[in-house]
């Protein structure tokens, strides 16, 4: 019985060993963007502007009009704009794929009166 345990004592660090994953995976990294909501007529901030990415990502716009979201995947992203009084944006404004690990800044987006 004591032969048993020196065994199991002895061997159990190299069958834990034998199941360690080979090295610890890298965090995923997100993208980010920013970007400022504007009128098109009078290039005045649009306060409350709802931007939407990829359906769960999303964010009102500050009293600037400016916004920023982030944890958000690589890659191509589906993007919305709607604002009460105003023409909703879809996808035209966000065309390139987002990258991982860095923030786009999409400069000014305009909105035009509905």
């Amino acid at each position: 019985m004591r032969l048993v345990r020196l065994c199991v004592l002895l061997l159990w660090p190299l069958v834990l060993a034998a199941c360690a994953v080979p090295g610890t995976p890298q965090a995923q990294q997100y993208a980010s963007v920013t970007g400022t909501v504007v009128d098109a007529a009078t290039n005045a901030p649009v306060t409350g502007a709802t931007v939407t990415i990829d359906v769960v990502n999303t964010v009102q716009t500050s009293n600037t009009g400016a916004f920023t979201l982030g944890n958000l995947p690589g890659g191509p992203a589906d993007c919305t704009i709607s604002a009460p009084d105003y023409v909703t944006r879809t996808n035209d404004w966000c065309t390139a794929p987002l990258m991982a690990g860095q923030t786009t800044n999409l400069g000014q987006i305009k909105l035009t009166h509905s």
